[in-house]
């Protein structure tokens, strides 16, 4: 298998021009870290790409990309909490965007709350941030 993958990257690199395999700058290596800094949000990470930006403009818990941290559930359960009680104001008040809205985030929740559960039923450990000591 490692014989046919460095054949293809091989067979790849000779195809490609030779400038995309320089070094990086000191600037692109900064760009490249804090992409992965920025990442992180209120209730795990963004599993988006490097280089891409934010295509859900930070509506990061209706986002198929956020990959919720179990440790973060009850502050998940709080949001729902509130998301409920809002839409409860809105049916009240016949602000019927708003209940649309609230009800695709709800449910949007609750499938991240689905998806935390499964990952601590099955045991996944939750990745610890890493300390500033040990980034390079």
């Amino acid at each position: 298998m490692l014989r046919h993958y460095r054949a293809f990257l091989s067979k790849r690199r000779s195809v490609r021009p030779s400038e995309e395999y320089r070094d990086p700058t000191t600037e692109e290596w900064e760009e490249f870290h804090q992409h992965f800094t920025k990442r992180k949000v209120e209730l795990g990470t963004c599993g988006r790409g490097y280089g891409t930006p934010c295509a859900h403009e930070h509506a990061c818990l209706r986002c198929p990309l956020l990959q919720p941290d179990p440790a973060q559930r009850r502050r998940l359960d709080e949001i729902l909490a509130n998301l409920r009680e809002r839409l409860k104001e809105a049916h009240e008040r016949g602000w019927l965007g708003e209940v649309e809205g609230l009800e695709i985030t709800i449910a949007a929740a609750e499938r991240k709350l689905a998806g935390m559960t499964r990952q601590t039923n099955l045991g996944i450990p939750t990745i610890p941030p890493r300390r500033q000591a040990d980034q390079p």
